[in-house]
């Protein structure tokens, strides 16, 4: 159901405001609107931003260091306990953005050297000393890079110079000219048209070589550095839940003085406007007044042009299934929660589609330990609590129309009296009984959308609308179900039956689809669209053929996995010894290759089922549009918080 919501005016003392929002972000029950004149100071919400992101960047960074955490729920926390330990935890953040800071100046420091030690290693044989190659009033000196074809060229141009070749490779070797002052202009303008690159041996003295191994030897020394510094951070790594438990609760300081810029406020109070659910608005109220009984709280029901949005409750067994109707789109708040109406059709054909009771009975067990010793919250409990109650269902309908990790149940009840009982519909033996079958829940699935948004239009008083755009088409497609009782055996009296009913249908359907029109023209031809969508429920259908297809996948591939792994386990047959382990190699294969394909089918039933329930079903009266509820609340990451 769609929680009913009201519009909160709470107004309390300045002096209160932030006892105030403590006590109701500790309810997590009032999502804050803006006020239309914010008062609150950026200044303060951008410090604990800043505090965020420097707590966020230095577990990070820890993270990868840090001991592999141990699988099982959040810890649990009091709010005062994460308080107590903030100090502490920016101190050792400090700590750990020194460390970070050092580390990156050592390793900065270390590519410096490589590239320069690298530019230089041309130049090793030079036995020069750097600032030795200066130019003098008489002397000129070119250091640079050129080819070896350039190099022949230049020798052989009629230029008055001493050319120097040292190493390097044959597209760049290190050349050192020399040549008078009053014939530099020429030699600089020869070099240029060979595409000669000048080299800067900028400040540094001694010979290139020299050079070389001084950088090496610094080199080592601030590996040695790098090596202690990521010694001192894998130490701290060990610290990196105070650093996460800190960061969740500057997120819940941060998520509060964000509320706080959003209230207004007089000279000596501030007005706190919010949505609040009708079932807690005595707990609002009552963590208001914890604080101080100076303060006023009124709920109204809102406004027309006041949009509430939208929370959804349910009952512990439809909860899982508001995941579903999340990833499609929250409802209209006016409209009708969906989740409790396709949760029971959700079930059966999930169980339909992946149709291996083997695959189930995993599938229940790990999303059930899952649960419980994980305790994940949110989406994931949801989706894991889905996929929990899908895998009880595959034991079930893999019972009725599919096989146990891809052998059929005759097989497996061999000799028993009920060896010829399971399955009851063989999707590989029986497949126009088992299409049969899906085709007809579809059409009670469809009609049951259609039954829903007909009984919408008559709460709303629209009976044209219930009977014309909505109920006429289920006696429509009934008329014409009808029609095929001759060819099933039935009484001929039900095709006739069918028929009027089909023709009656088709002229209520035919006027109401054009009633919005004005001239004549127009409701002959929106009439004659509207009963051409006959079309799109043949289409719809079809669409449950999937459910017989996934379904038959799951099967045939698991009998196919299966005669894999007999004839590995049969090409060990020639002693004891290989027969060991021939078994063991199948059965390693057939576990891996069991489980990759229950991983691959599950995702395609998931992802199957849900669109049956987002295009066939929804699709006949569900109106989206709805926007979540966001109250104030202790938004952990880490930590499990209480109060």
């Amino acid at each position: 159901m769609i929680v009913p919501m009201k519009r909160l005016t709470l107004i309390a003392m300045q002096s209160d405001k932030a006892a105030i929002l403590e006590a109701l972000q500790a309810a997590g029950a009032v999502q804050i609107i803006s006020a239309a004149e914010p008062t609150g100071e950026e200044a303060d919400l951008a410090k604990l931003e800043n505090r965020v992101q420097r707590l966020t960047s230095a577990q990070l960074l820890l993270k990868p260091l840090a001991p592999k955490a141990k699988m099982g729920p959040k810890p649990e926390k009091k709010l005062a306990e994460l308080r107590a330990d903030m100090p502490a935890a920016l101190e050792f953040c400090e700590e750990v953005e020194s460390i970070d800071r050092d580390l990156a100046a050592v390793r900065n420091d270390m590519d410096k050297r490589q590239a320069l030690s690298e530019s230089l290693l041309p130049w090793s044989e030079l036995d020069t000393k750097i600032e030795n190659i200066k130019s003098t009033n008489t002397t000129k000196y070119l250091t640079g890079m050129l080819t070896d074809e350039a190099v022949a060229k230049l020798r052989e141009e009629n230029l008055d110079i001493a050319l120097e070749v040292y190493g390097g490779t044959e597209k760049a070797r290190a050349v050192l000219i020399a040549c008078n002052a009053a014939d530099y202009a020429d030699v600089q303008a020869a070099v240029k048209t060979l595409d000669f690159s000048d080299f800067n041996f900028g400040a540094l003295t001694g010979t290139p070589k020299e050079n070389i191994e001084r950088m090496q030897a610094e080199t080592e020394a601030d590996k040695k550095r790098a090596e202690e510094l990521t010694a001192k951070l894998t130490k701290a790594a060990e610290k990196r839940p105070l650093l996460c438990s800190a960061q969740d609760e500057a997120v819940i300081d941060r998520d509060r003085e964000a509320a706080k810029q959003e209230l207004g406020a007089t000279g000596t109070t501030f007005i706190l406007e919010g949505w609040v659910r009708e079932d807690e608005m005595e707990k609002v109220e009552a963590a208001a007044k914890s604080v101080t009984d100076a303060c006023y709280c009124e709920f109204r029901e809102a406004a027309e042009e006041e949009s509430e949005p939208v929370v959804l409750k349910n009952s512990k067994l439809v909860e899982p299934y508001q995941a579903v109707t999340n990833l499609y789109a929250l409802p209209d708040y006016n409209s009708i929660d969906a989740t409790p109406l396709f949760a029971v059709f959700y079930f059966i054909f999930f169980g339909m589609m992946l149709s291996d009771t083997g695959y189930g009975f995993v599938l229940a067990i790990g999303c059930y330990l899952f649960l419980k010793l994980l305790k994940p919250q949110g989406m994931m409990r949801q989706l894991a609590g889905v996929l929990c109650m899908g895998g009880i269902s595959t034991i079930v309908m893999g019972l009725f129309f599919g096989c146990l990790f891809g052998v059929s149940w005759p097989v497996i009840f061999k000799g028993l009296p009920f060896e010829n009982t399971f399955p009851l519909i063989d999707s590989s033996t029986q497949p126009i009984q088992m299409l049969a079958l899906c085709a007809g829940m579809g059409i009670v699935h469809m009609y049951f959308g259609v039954l829903i948004a007909t009984w919408e239009c008559v709460k709303k008083g629209d009976w044209v609308g219930a009977i014309g755009d909505h109920f006429a088409w289920l006696t429509a497609v009934t008329g014409l179900l009808m029609l095929a009782a001759p060819m099933l055996g039935l009484n001929p009296v039900i095709g006739t039956i069918g028929k009027w009913i089909a023709i009656v249908s088709g002229v209520i359907l035919f006027l109401a689809g054009g009633r919005e029109s004005k001239s004549i023209g127009g409701k002959i031809a929106s009439g004659a669209f509207n009963c051409y969508n006959i079309t799109g429920w043949l289409g719809d259908v079809l669409s449950y053929a999937r459910v017989f297809a996934l379904g038959l996948s799951t099967g045939v591939i698991g009998l196919v996995l299966n005669t894999l792994g007999g004839m590995l386990y049969s090409a060990f047959q020639h002693g004891a010894i290989l027969q060991g382990i021939g078994f063991l190699l199948t059965g390693a294969l057939l576990v891996f290759l069991h489980a990759f394909m229950m991983a691959i089918s599950t995702l395609g039933t998931f992802v199957h089922t849900a669109r049956l329930q987002y295009v066939e079903f929804f699709g006949k009266f569900y109106e989206a549009g709805g926007k979540p509820f966001k109250p104030l609340k202790y938004n952990s990451k880490f930590v499990q918080v209480d109060e």
